[in-house]
């Protein structure tokens, strides 16, 4: 009862804040410059006065957290400088967990605007703060940032997961739409089942039939492929049918370590088998998402674990010579017939990822504040939303429709294909809005609703900040175990380590300090639940 009534106060909280921006930004798309200006906290003359776009021509630096060279200007880059009158120059990106971030930590050659998953940062946000690298912005908010402050007065629930225990502020949040959580799952070629005589696979018994099939009749070299972080820690994958997953999640309260659960071994036995038996790609431990979806589309693979929009990318590019190639959203696949897997993809509102941090070293701090803020006034949320007035929508009664440019793109693009040009519908610090993105095929529309049918909801970590000592040992216990399990991941399955040895390597987590670590865990959501 108690899960219900949270999960049901939550959906409301973030459904209200998307409902209350959209219709806020319907209604004034075109003349809402001056947000800040119109709508000023009762207390803040900085910002009463204070209007877009910003004189000065201000150039700020800005890195992401996607390993790789410098990203492409696209025309949403152009319409944000136009409309908060700072220009920002993009240096690329670099995750936190690549050792080339340490290396830029100890470059002191930070840029100004600091995207990255900061709740993974090596003794917590706190201790970023404290060590100089990024910025606490607690007061800078007050005085800069008057459209995320109203959100958060607005919004408690949003307010209690962007802080750390003690109350501060690291960075500006991704705060993902309810229907935004699910957005990933098992995808299946339903041709082939059709040509086979087979439905699409609910067991894992069900998986283990089509598969072989696939394999024997065919022809299909890996007949199911898939990169290792869909294995059972970013989604489900399989493993969820098990009552698992990796990492830490939430069972009647109590923080638990998937890898450390009995199901797990089972899980591993199964994957094992698949290996042994040709059904799972040979190459799976080392490729990238072009080798998946080369084979998705050229009939090596008939099945894989991947995100909504790969469903469009594949028929269209299939079906470009086999008219009859239909890719369509399997749903996560649970233990016996007619029982919902425990876990499937699902992340919290707030998952850390996106997280905009300011430099200690940032030149002009209330220049970055305000180009971050401008995300959360009315106009921003429509402009990362739906794109371009008159290029990728117009308003209709009030409510955006996409234009031809989008819907029926002259060079056959997808509508997430153009919108990634026009918009910021993910991964972005901002409040996500639902789209409602056209979808070429049906399939790729009907595939959140398959996904979402598991019981992962009542699993979910919420995102905790251990205090700054806790993240230290946090970090120290589990840099180690991190490599160790996924290492012995991987030789199970591909056969090299015998499942058998599975108990051991449970014993050598816990003389590594796997229980410490839960300890840790379990006190700081103890903690957060009493925010």
């Amino acid at each position: 009862m108690k899960t219900f009534k949270k999960k049901k106060i939550h959906q409301s909280v973030i459904l209200l804040l998307g409902l209350a921006l959209l219709s806020a930004g319907c209604g004034n798309s075109s003349n809402s410059k001056n947000e800040s200006a119109s709508n000023p906290p009762s207390n803040e003359t900085p910002a009463a006065e204070f209007a877009y776009p910003m004189s000065g021509s201000t150039e700020l630096t800005f890195m992401n957290e996607q390993l790789g060279g410098t990203p492409e200007k696209l025309p949403i880059d152009d319409e944000y400088e136009k409309r908060t009158g700072i220009k920002i120059k993009h240096l690329g990106g670099t995750p936190m967990t690549d050792q080339k971030f340490s290396l830029l930590l100890a470059s002191g050659e930070l840029p100004d605007i600091f995207l990255n998953t900061w709740l993974q940062y090596p003794g917590g946000p706190d201790k970023a703060v404290e060590q100089g690298y990024i910025l606490k912005l607690n007061d800078l908010i007050d005085q800069y940032a008057p459209n995320l402050k109203k959100t958060l007065q607005e919004h408690p629930e949003i307010d209690k997961m962007i802080k750390t225990d003690d109350g501060t502020y690291y960075a500006f949040p991704f705060i993902r739409s309810e229907a935004g959580r699910v957005y990933g799952g098992p995808i299946i070629r339903k041709d082939w089942l059709d040509e086979l005589n087979l439905t699409v696979p609910e067991t894992i018994d069900e998986w283990h039939t089509v598969l072989t099939a696939f394999k024997e009749k065919k022809n299909a070299a890996a007949p199911v492929t898939f990169r290792t972080m869909f294995l059972g820690e970013r989604t489900g994958g399989f493993a969820g049918a098990y009552g698992v997953m990796g990492n830490f999640y939430i069972n009647d309260g109590k923080v638990v370590y998937g890898y450390l659960e009995p199901g797990y071994k089972d899980y591993l036995t199964t994957m094992a088998q698949w290996y042994k038996e040709g059904l799972i790609d040979k190459d799976f431990a080392s490729i990238d998402s072009a080798t998946v979806d080369k084979k998705m589309t050229s009939k090596v693979s008939g099945a894989t674990i991947g995100w909504q929009f790969y469903i469009e990318k594949y028929n269209s590019a299939a079906q470009e010579t086999d008219p009859n190639a239909n890719f369509v959203a399997a749903p996560y696949p649970s233990a016996a017939k007619g029982q919902l897997p425990e876990f499937g993809q699902l992340d919290n509102a707030y998952a850390g990822t996106s997280s905009a941090a300011i430099s200690a070293t940032a030149k002009n701090v209330e220049a970055a504040m305000r180009w971050l803020d401008y995300a959360y006034t009315e106009e921003g949320s429509l402009l990362n939303t739906f794109g371009v007035e008159g290029t990728t929508y117009t308003l209709e009664n009030g409510k955006p429709a996409y234009t031809d440019l989008v819907v029926k793109n002259p060079e056959g693009l997808g509508s997430d294909q153009v919108m990634m040009k026009y918009s910021h519908g993910t991964n972005f610090p901002m409040i996500q809005q639902d789209n409602n993105l056209p979808a070429k095929y049906l399939q790729t529309t009907e595939s959140i609703d398959i996904w979402k049918k598991t019981n992962h909801e009542s699993h979910l970590l919420p995102p905790i900040t251990p205090t700054a000592e806790e993240a230290d040992e946090m970090s120290s216990i589990m840099n180690d175990i991190n490599a160790l399990v996924k290492e012995v991941e991987l030789k199970i399955i591909l056969g090299t380590e015998s499942v058998d040895n599975y108990d051991k390597y449970v014993q050598q987590l816990k003389d590594m300090g796997i229980e410490r670590a839960l300890e840790i865990q379990q006190a700081a959501y103890e903690r957060y639940m009493k925010r």
